[in-house]
């Protein structure tokens, strides 16, 4: 049980750890309290569709939804959720913007010196250039691995150092097929598929 018990602080220390140092902040989504426990999110969107969940420490999904337009606004009843830390993270084309709470014994308070934006990798081919840039204003890792068909893992790199990390790779002495890029930051992970004709 005291296993049980450093394991779950140590993971909350983490996730606030690197909620903490974020530098970037979004200050287009809005939490309005009604009352002890029932809030309301708003927010201003120009990223695309969204999915908005939210998150206990563990990183489990606890709600998830999608959103599509330029203004949501809605009431959330976290009555039913236990004593605890848990996140909303709203994830756009470009973005994912993480929102940490806590919900006590006196109902929610929002961690608004904690909130943070990560940006996502993008990925764009030409013919047989592919083009994968990452914007990372905390200065974290960026791995890009590129795999065949078969998982066969064809090349890896760990980009970090720098705000605007990118990477160019020339597929052209590859043969024709499907591949897969997997780019790994901040313990998100993401995956795109090309083809090389």
């Amino acid at each position: 049980m005291k296993n049980l018990i450093k394991e779950n602080l140590l993971i909350v220390a983490l996730l606030f750890a690197v909620v903490t140092y974020a530098t970037n902040i979004n200050d287009n989504v809005k939490v309005a309290l009604i009352n002890s426990k029932l809030i309301d999110l708003k927010l201003e969107n120009s990223d695309g569709d969204l999915i908005i969940r939210i998150k206990d420490t563990y990183g489990e999904v606890l709600y998830a939804e999608k959103f599509e337009g330029n203004y949501f606004s809605k009431k959330y009843d976290l009555n039913t959720l236990p004593i605890g830390n848990y996140y909303f993270e709203i994830e756009g084309r470009t973005r994912i913007n993480l929102m940490p709470f806590k919900l006590t014994p006196s109902g929610f308070e929002l961690r608004n010196q904690m909130k943070s934006t990560f940006y996502k990798p993008i990925v764009r081919q030409e013919e047989d250039l592919v083009f994968i840039s990452k914007i990372a204003f905390n200065t974290e890792d960026f791995e890009v691995y590129l795999y065949d068909e078969q998982l066969n893992l064809l090349y890896k790199e760990n980009l970090k150092g720098d705000i605007n990390l990118g990477k160019t790779l020339n597929l052209k002495n590859l043969k024709s097929g499907n591949y897969r890029i997997v780019m790994k930051s901040e313990g998100k992970v993401f995956e795109q598929k090309i083809y090389k004709k």
